[in-house]
Formats: C-alpha cells, sequence, structure tokens
C-alpha cells in the first residue's frame, strides 16, 4: 500500500509540472492548475509548495506558476551526458588504439567516480573494470584531473573526512594539494599505483561550454606494460583528445588552448 500510495503521489507531481509546462511563458494560476489536474486546490497547493522548494517551479509575484531552473538544470545535465557520451566513444576507441590499453570515461558523483564508458584493450591480460562501478577522486587519475580544476571550496568538500587510502602509494594531506598543482599546470593526472598496486593511469579532465569540468577519461593498464614514461609520452594524444572533446561540447576555451 504504502508503494502505491508514493508511485501516486510521484505520478500526480509529474501531472501538475505537464500542466505548468503546457502553461509556457504565460504560466499557470493555482485555480487553474487545479482545475486542470483534476484535483481539489489544497491538493494542488501542497504539491506545488514541495516542488517550489526542489526549484523544480517558480511563482512569481502574481501567483503565476513556471517551470523552474533545477528542472531546466537536470534536463541540461541528463542531455550534457548523452551527449558527452556520443561525442566521447570515438576518442576513447582511439586512445585504446593508439596506447593499445584499456580506455574509460568517467563522470563525477559525490567524492568518487563512476565509470560510464569503456573501450577494453586487445591485450591478454588486462584490468577488471565494468560501467557503473566507482573509484574514489583523490587516488585515481581521473579524479586528481577533475579535483585541479575544481573551485578550492567545491574541492574541499569532495575532500572532506578521512580518506581511504587503497596502497601505501596514495597521496593525501599536502603531498595530494602539491600534486593537484602539478596536474593544475600540465593538464592530466597519473595514478602511479595509488588506487591499485600493479595499475598505472593517465587520466585527463574534459569540461563543458562553461569550462566546469564535468567528466574525464583515461587509459590504464598493468604498471608492468604501462609505465611513467609511456604514461608521459601519451600525454600529448591524450592533451589533444581532451581539447577536441571540450570543444565538440562547446568549450571555445579549448581550442584557444590547443591552438597555443
Amino acid at each position: 500500500m504504502t508503494t502505491t500510495r508514493k508511485s501516486s503521489s510521484v505520478a500526480k507531481a509529474f501531472e501538475l509540472i505537464q500542466v505548468i509546462a503546457d502553461g509556457g511563458p504565460d504560466g499557470v494560476g493555482l485555480q487553474d492548475l487545479a482545475a486542470r489536474a483534476q484535483v481539489a486546490v489544497s491538493t494542488a497547493h501542497r504539491y506545488v509548495t514541495s516542488l517550489l522548494d526542489l526549484g523544480v517551479v517558480e511563482r512569481d509575484g502574481a501567483g503565476v506558476y513556471r517551470l523552474g531552473v533545477g528542472l531546466v538544470r537536470l534536463a541540461g545535465q541528463y542531455l550534457e551526458e548523452d551527449v558527452l557520451l556520443r561525442v566521447a566513444h570515438p576518442y576513447l576507441v582511439e586512445l585504446a588504439g593508439v596506447s593499445g590499453e584499456t580506455a574509460h570515461l568517467g563522470v563525477p558523483i559525490g567524492d568518487h567516480i563512476v565509470y560510464v564508458d569503456k573501450v577494453e584493450s586487445d591485450q591478454s591480460v588486462r584490468l577488471v573494470s565494468r560501467i557503473g562501478s566507482e573509484v574514489p577522486l583523490h587516488c585515481t587519475s581521473m579524479g586528481k584531473a577533475l579535483l585541479s580544476l575544481m573551485p578550492p571550496d567545491e574541492r574541499a568538500a569532495r575532500l572532506a573526512g578521512d580518506l581511504a587510502r587503497p596502497t601505501p602509494k596514495t597521496l593525501f594531506g599536502d603531498s595530494l594539494a602539491a600534486e593537484l598543482e602539478r596536474v593544475r599546470e600540465q593538464g592530466y593526472a597519473l595514478d602511479d599505483e595509488e588506487n591499485e598496486l600493479g595499475v598505472r593511469c593517465i587520466g585527463l579532465p574534459i569540461v563543458n561550454a562553461s569550462g566546469e569540468p564535468v567528466a574525464a577519461f583515461s587509459v590504464s593498464a598493468p604498471a608492468s606494460r604501462f609505465t611513467a614514461d609511456a604514461c608521459h609520452d601519451l600525454a600529448p594524444t591524450a592533451l589533444r583528445i581532451a581539447h577536441e572533446i571540450g570543444a565538440a561540447l562547446g568549450y571555445a576555451g579549448a581550442t584557444r588552448r590547443n591552438a597555443g
């Protein structure tokens, strides 16, 4: 019974959102909203109060409701991620082909990176990973690449609390801060067995049209085969790819940096 009531509530909330969306720029008043959704005015008021708090809808001084920026932001995030996957995948194929190793694409969720795409290495011995799995920000190449471009307050929030130390090589404190500054300057990060012993990676950030770091990609392999020198040798190609993905997402600065 509880699940049914919750489902009905969600369905009714979306019905109200649709009515408001249909109102377009003119918006919808509370009485009209209740009539179109076929609910009591008190019920409509209760729902839209919650939607207002969430930023899904907005109300002007005349009491007219319109779609809010919160809903637009969510839609934009969905569309951006969809575009990101379509744009980035061919580059993952290129990276895997050039390096002979596994290429990943990830997005930040809280203090972790979640894999959203990958292209496997053709090597007989390769890393085990799956789309949907997550790894920490602070000790992975993709995570450090993203952290290096985040505003200081956001970075601090992502690094708050006791950081996991998966290996003896995991950086933290002043060492991690210095590493992130180095990553910011050179444009790419290495995970030198910091998340998993025997695994080395190079990772780069991807920025959106506003220049915000929204994703990252990496090339990962057994450390015995993928040396630090090999990572640095791959860096120019990876930097070019990061710039091209950023440009495809609308970031003009990526093109300017690449030209320079």
